[in-house]
């Protein structure tokens, strides 16, 4: 199988890209916007502009991939919420013009969409319910679903992901480590409590307090199995607990053997609420993905099972190189 994804030097697309060498039966080509991988790589790279549509289409029909997976994502809302055409053509119109190429070229196309096309306002929603996104990025997120939808003839998987957190394979020093409203906190808690240093848990206001989070290198199997997977639709790739953001902040202290004195629930920093005064974040998005888990034969971790699995990792990763030294070579 020819794989091509973008967002490759990113959480996610690194660890699918570490999967898929690991089989030995998958050629990879990453699309590269940003810095080159800190390491030196065995598969092809092509710089692309997501917004240059153009140059989408000629890549896509260059390399001929049997499968696109899209990884990559702007993720700085307020950026995007002040820069909004300027987001609009990376997400939406770049979106588009995957699929579509994907559609001429028959090849299966694989979407990384969010559950923040979700309002937080429902108990309990699956793959069926209708979202209802309450920011840009999730408005962006939800029209890019219905856009694929309606490419005639396409091989779709829309594969949503939630509060991400694991080891970056391909660019660790790119691992985004900082607090933030969002539910991909767990990089932020693990930086923190590996130096000895209290992790702040800001629990509100303007919280997603509740969440499903998703080790990288499990959601990054659901979608190559949602890859090499016939059926179109929305699957729901995400860890199959949600779980609130201070009891995932202890559940990493006692993973890891930390004290957990040093987990300090305070107040949302004040600053930030001011940065975000015109973005309206989640609160509380609890979901159910049995359906998904069926469709790909395998079931999501639960939160406890995700975190010894990221332990592992760390100290496997950790081991191998403690003090990375970061070397860069890539063939083209």
């Amino acid at each position: 199988m020819r794989l091509y994804i973008t967002g490759g030097t990113g959480l996610v697309g690194s660890n699918i890209i570490r999967l898929a060498r690991a089989r030995g039966d998958i050629e990879v080509i990453a699309a590269q916007y940003g810095p080159e991988p800190e390491w030196v790589v065995d598969y092809a790279l092509d710089r692309l502009d997501m917004a240059d549509t153009a140059a989408v289409r000629a890549s896509i029909r260059r390399y001929k991939p049997d499968v696109v997976i899209h990884c990559a994502a702007v993720l700085d809302h307020v950026w995007m919420n002040e820069n909004r055409a300027a987001a609009w053509r990376a997400t939406v119109d770049g979106n588009l013009a995957f699929a579509r190429a994907c559609a001429e070229l028959g090849a299966r196309y694989v979407f990384v969409s969010s559950d923040w096309v979700f309002d937080g306002q429902e108990p309990l929603v699956d793959e069926d319910s209708p979202p209802c996104p309450v920011l840009f990025y999730g408005f962006m997120k939800a029209v890019c679903e219905r856009d694929i939808m309606g490419v005639a003839g396409l091989s779709y998987g829309i594969g949503r992901l939630a509060g991400i957190y694991g080891i970056n394979y391909s660019n660790p020093s790119l691992l985004r480590k900082a607090n933030d409203l969002g539910f991909d906190l767990g990089n932020y808690v693990i930086d923190r409590l590996s130096r000895g240093l209290i992790a702040e848990i800001w629990i509100g206001p303007k919280v997603n307090d509740v969440a499903h989070p998703t080790l990288a290198s499990d959601g990054a199997e659901m979608l190559l199995r949602l890859a090499e997977h016939d059926e179109n639709g929305i699957f729901h790739c995400w860890g199959g607990q949600a779980v609130s953001r201070l009891q995932f902040a202890y559940h990493f202290a006692d993973t890891f053997e930390v004290d957990r004195t040093l987990i300090v629930p305070v107040p949302t920093d004040p600053a930030v609420l001011d940065r975000y005064r015109h973005i309206r974040i989640p609160f509380r998005i609890v979901t159910s993905n049995e359906r998904t888990c069926r469709a790909l034969g395998k079931r999501t971790y639960n939160v406890l099972d995700g975190l010894r699995d990221f332990k592992a990792q760390w100290d496997a990763f950790h081991a191998l190189s403690p003090n990375p030294s970061p070397k860069v070579s890539a063939s083209k």
